[in-house]
């Protein structure tokens, strides 16, 4: 199957910020809209070292973390469209520096699905992408009317983030 995904916004940590994955046809629309506690509590939890990533205010550790977020956001997006064996993906480049980390991370996030993704093309989607159109529509949609949006947890999200921890002794 062919997918496109798409984000509204300018980063990641703002509200409102949309994560939308669609199937190049429509016949398929996911997206996900970040709320202001929702990334107040993943900033507050990775400055307090909860997570398999380190805190570091430099913006290339920022970057990372933001693709692994993006990653599990996608994850989440793509369990919730169904059965899907195979994806030919087209991403929108809006993480710069960063296509390899969003490939092999979305390559292993999507294989716990059991889905095979092919290489990823990483270019600017034109606007008649459904995935460009309903991003934009659910960053609009002050009221959350559309039926798009994929309830995910911040208990979803750390799922992936959160350090094992080892039981002394071993």
């Amino acid at each position: 199957m062919k997918f496109e995904i798409d984000v509204s916004g300018c980063d990641i940590f703002d509200e409102n910020y949309i994560i939308c994955i669609a199937k190049d046809n429509g016949e398929i629309i996911k997206g996900f809209k970040f709320k202001k506690e929702l990334i107040n509590s993943l900033i507050t939890n990775w400055k307090a070292n909860k997570y398999k990533y380190n805190y570091d205010s430099h913006e290339t550790k920022k970057g990372v973390f933001k693709v692994r977020i993006y990653s599990i956001v996608v994850y989440y997006l793509f369990k919730s469209a169904g059965k899907i064996d195979w994806l030919s993906l087209t991403i929108c480049k809006d993480f710069k520096g960063h296509i390899n980390e969003i490939n092999q991370t979305l390559r292993f996030l999507l294989e716990k699905l059991n889905i095979k993704m092919g290489n990823p093309l990483h270019q600017s989607l034109p606007s008649t992408s459904y995935a460009h159109i309903y991003a934009g529509m659910m960053r609009r949609d002050k009221k959350n009317m559309l039926n798009t949006y994929v309830n995910i947890t911040l208990e979803d999200i750390e799922k992936f983030l959160i350090k094992k921890v080892t039981p002394k002794g071993r």
